[in-house]
């Protein structure tokens, strides 16, 4: 399950988790109309977290896709939950090592 929130950078201020981008449309079109009287404050924008709030574009490209693999892995059993599960970090790590590792198997087995 994807997660969103809108970030405003004017007021620094995040608004709670939603499951979908309209819904983080609307709790920005709500922030905007009651702090900014409907203006668009310059630099507001909807991003992905992940299941620990993290913003993806925040992290290095490393991390991000760690991050994205462990939260599908853990959505596979617990479809909406929230909560991180150790078994989904630990299995992204071996699937990335894995995979480290056969690209520089067939890299030494082409040269």
């Amino acid at each position: 399950m994807r997660r969103y929130a809108s970030r405003c950078p004017v007021c620094r201020t995040t608004s709670p988790p939603t499951t979908t981008p309209a819904a983080a449309e609307k709790e920005a079109h709500h922030h905007r109309q009651a702090l900014h009287a409907g203006h668009h404050p310059d630099g507001q924008t909807t991003e992905e977290l992940d299941r620990r709030g993290r913003r993806y574009a925040t992290m290095s490209p490393l991390i991000a896709t760690h991050a994205r693999m462990s939260d599908t892995f853990a959505d596979m059993r617990h479809h909406g939950g929230m909560g991180r599960v150790l078994w989904s970090e630990a299995l992204a790590w071996l699937t990335l090592t894995s995979s480290a590792l056969a690209g520089l198997w067939a890299l030494a087995a082409a040269l």
